[in-house]
């Protein structure tokens, strides 16, 4: 099956991280494409062979092995530090050696740069040895592993800091910087009582709430972390401004509130944000969508990605195929990231050599392609992300909003549509105005300043998609009687349909409207598509109505009542309104969501491809290629090119583990070996040249278009434009 990618050449600045800048003066994290860090499997108080065998010999000669341009070294974790410490305990099993000296001057005749890694939560041997920084849940018990952003723990840690800024690193990596990824949530300390108090004339709630308070409570947090980020940075930088400091970002999803983070603020800490990907463990979190948020959340860079070369994730001794590493490596670069793979030693500090002779082909090779990435992204749709829809809407349950943000970021990527992200946080005209097009999807909440936006957007001849039920909840995430965006979208709420998962939409008796046929290109018309629920049911009030949502129908309770056939129409599928210069395409129902839950269909993608197509009609590149192969554009304006990168993920069929207690669990595919495939290139501005990178590649012209033929997992095809 292929599908069809189409876009306008319009740049959005993204990460401007790795890029051919390779002078001495420019900071390790501007130059460097790839790097590895490196540390210990758990942490044994008692056992002396627990990283005995440790040396900073072989940590840096598997680095130069690997071709790896920077080195990550855990020097300080929930137990131990790895060099000879004043203020935390060393680690037993090194006995008097120093591993950061060690690893530093084996590093010096190669010119690597070496990061100290440095644990913040879950510091177990702080938590133990200073009950005054622990952190308190509501009820005012100790929280355990926990550590009080607002507490003398932050002085600590400035010690450790200051112990190994004695050293020639060129870098902190300090990882852990939430409040937990569930409840208990913290932290009610007396400290934190006192500062919320005088900040808000209140006390506390005492608990979650989902009121005034609980507001409060939310951005407390986030402050206290940002603050204690900020602090620690500028005590860094007053010693060392030759170094970078980097906090580990939790503010992506599948990530909400309960880490105390949100995406932009929290971006903005440290010299550059850098994340884990680990889709195995995040979900739906694949290399695209985190190096995309990231830019998204700091457009001006620089962004790292990070990701295991285990299997499932980092403490698992097993070595992906170098095939799937290179793919998701190219993946992070293309999108304009850094990335970073990490490497767990085994119990006794030694390494498996496998590792870093799988990675130095794929760091080899990104080294070769070093002028390709870098530069400003080009693309076509900015699909939006609500942090207040993420918070107020899904609350303890993320998937209610993030599926729809998940859905979408699929669908795109598998018609090959370029996109970037735009922030509810930091949202703005400039921002939008990047975009042909912006996609709202399931955006329940949006502030009145929003809508204003996203109206000025569309009369000034931008368009929008709008899905789910988008504007129907208010701040505080209550569902209101009224769309805050009723007049962009020339539809008016008749009734809301929220007590069924399975609704159907068909385009019957409507084909015959041009309209309509650009809508439905690919989906049987009087075919009942299955969607998902809730549905919002409309009536126009401005716009064009098309097609036909339809309710199944009702049974008994049964094992199969959740999913029953289509019975009638209840409400139109599609409303299309003009609004100014611009358009709106409004879709009442989750056709995301659906294509991510476990009826997906390619139908439920065809339809969103055709509404962005119908919105954008007139590209300047048209790419038909594998729908599983995901295509990034960017401009090098230097040379005068256009660069198209291709990246094709093929694996066998997966395997997936049942039983009715349970449930399914479907472990990952791996990607083992390239595929061959064929890619049709139109392109719609003037160029002289075109090339593709492969060695074995083809590219031709002829009849007006590019026909590339590859089994490159990441291929690079260059126009030289006039």
């Amino acid at each position: 099956m292929t599908g069809m990618l189409v876009f306008s050449l319009t740049t959005v600045l993204c990460g401007s991280t790795p890029s051919a800048e390779t002078r001495p003066d420019v900071p390790w994290y501007r130059r460097a494409l790839v790097g590895i860090e490196v540390g210990p499997t758990g942490a044994n108080i008692q056992d002396p062979r627990f990283m005995a065998r440790a040396t900073g010999k072989e940590i840096v000669r598997n680095l130069v092995r690997a071709h790896a341009e920077y080195g990550v070294v855990f020097m300080k974790d929930m137990e131990f530090a790895y060099y000879d410490s004043a203020v935390a305990r060393k680690c037993p099993g090194l006995g008097e050696r120093d591993l950061l000296r060690e690893c530093l001057d084996e590093a010096k005749p190669h010119g690597l740069p070496i990061v100290a890694y440095c644990q913040i939560q879950y510091d177990d041997s702080s938590w133990r040895q200073h009950p005054e920084w622990r952190m308190k849940d509501s009820s005012g018990k100790d929280i355990p592993g926990r550590l009080c952003y607002n507490s003398g723990y932050l002085e600590f840690i400035k010690q450790v800091a200051g112990e190994m800024m004695r050293y020639e690193i060129r870098g902190f990596h300090f990882d852990m910087l939430d409040f937990g990824f569930g409840p208990p949530y913290g932290c009610w300390c007396a400290r934190c009582r006192g500062m919320f108090r005088n900040e808000y004339g209140m006390d506390m709630p005492p608990g979650v709430t989902w009121d005034e308070a609980w507001e409060h409570m939310l951005k407390f947090r986030c402050d206290s972390n940002t603050r204690f980020c900020r602090e620690l940075q500028a005590f860094v930088e007053a010693a060392r401004p030759d170094i970078s400091v980097d906090f580990n970002y939790h503010g992506y999803p599948p990530f909400t509130w309960q880490p105390g983070e949100l995406p932009v603020q929290h971006a903005a800490n440290g010299h550059f944000v850098t994340a884990e990907g680990l889709p195995w463990v995040f979900g739906h979190n694949n290399p695209s969508l985190l190096a995309l948020f990231m830019c998204g959340a700091r457009p001006q860079g620089p962004v790292q990605g990070v990701s295991s070369c285990s299997v499932y994730d980092y403490h698992d001794f097993t070595v992906r195929p170098t095939a799937e590493m290179k793919w998701e490596i190219m993946t992070y670069l293309a999108h304009g990231a850094q990335c970073t793979i990490v490497d767990k030693a085994y119990y006794d500090g030694t390494f498996e050599p496998l590792v870093y002779e799988r990675l130095s082909e794929v760091y080899n090779e990104a080294q070769r392609k070093r002028e390709f990435f870098g530069h400003p992204s080009v693309a076509e749709v900015g699909l939006y992300y609500s942090s207040r829809s993420r918070d107020w809407y899904g609350r303890e349950n993320p998937a209610k909003y993030l599926a729809a943000f998940w859905g979408a970021h699929k669908a795109l990527l598998q018609a090959h549509i370029p996109m970037g992200f735009v922030m509810d946080e930091s949202v703005s005209p400039e921002r939008m105005k990047v975009f042909p097009v912006v996609y709202l999807p399931g955006v329940v909440i949006l502030t009145p300043q929003e809508v204003e936006l996203l109206e000025d957007y569309v009369a000034g001849g931008g368009n929008l998609i709008v899905t789910g039920l988008t504007g129907l909840y208010d701040r505080y995430g209550q569902l209101q009687n009224k769309n805050s965006l009723e007049p962009l979208l020339g539809a008016r709420l008749v009734q809301l349909y929220l007590d069924r998962p399975d609704y159907y939409v068909r385009m019957q008796g409507t084909v015959a409207s041009e309209e309509a046929r650009a809508l439905w290109r690919d989906i049987p018309a009087d075919w009942p598509m299955l969607v998902w629920g809730p549905v919002v049911g409309c009536e126009a009030a401005g716009a064009q109505a098309y097609g036909e949502i339809m309710a199944p129908y009702s049974t008994p309770p049964s094992q199969w009542s959740a999913h029953m056939s289509p019975e009638k129409a209840v409400a139109p599928a599609v409303f299309i309104h003009q609004h100014g210069k611009g358009k709106v395409v409004y879709l009442p129902f989750a056709v995301d969501t659906a294509g991510v839950g476990e009826y997906r269909m390619p139908e439920q993608r065809n339809l969103l491809r055709n509404a962005v197509r119908y919105l954008n009609p007139h590209p300047t590149v048209n790419v038909e290629a594998p729908s599983n192969v995901e295509v990034v554009v960017t401009r090098d304006d230097a040379r005068h090119r256009l660069l198209i990168h291709l990246l094709a993920f093929s694996a066998p069929a997966t395997f997936a583990a049942a039983n009715f207690t349970e449930g399914r669990r479907v472990l990952p595919p791996q990607m083992e070996q390239p595929m061959r495939y064929e890619a049709s290139i139109a392109v719609g501005t003037p160029f002289s040249k075109a090339a593709a990178w492969g060695p074995n590649s083809k590219i031709t012209r002829s009849a007006g278009k590019l026909r590339l033929t590859t089994e490159t997992i990441h291929e690079v095809v260059v126009l030289t434009l006039r």
